[in-house]
């Protein structure tokens, strides 16, 4: 009997990438989230004279806008975010 045949390197960069399991999605959705709260809560607190508005803008779209990202692009987004900062 002959061993079966592995997928060469080149091969392995052209197969799709395996549909995450939802709780993992859920968990990078929810890390995305309290990194947000942490990035909205750091930029409140450096502008303090900031409208209610700007406010529950700010506590809103950043920590939901983080949690999507990170939902969708899973550790892609994290490494992408690693390297502006």
């Amino acid at each position: 009997m002959t061993e079966p045949k592995l997928p060469q390197e080149e091969e392995k960069l052209f197969l799709p990438d395996p549909e995450p399991e939802p709780i993992v999605v859920k968990v990078r959705a929810l890390c995305g989230f309290l990194i947000g709260l942490f990035i909205a809560g750091a930029t409140w607190l450096k502008m303090r004279e900031m409208d209610q508005i700007w406010t529950i803008l700010l506590f809103t779209v950043v920590p939901v806008g983080l949690a999507w990202c990170a939902a969708k692009w899973g550790d892609g987004f994290w490494t992408s975010l690693k390297d502006e900062f």
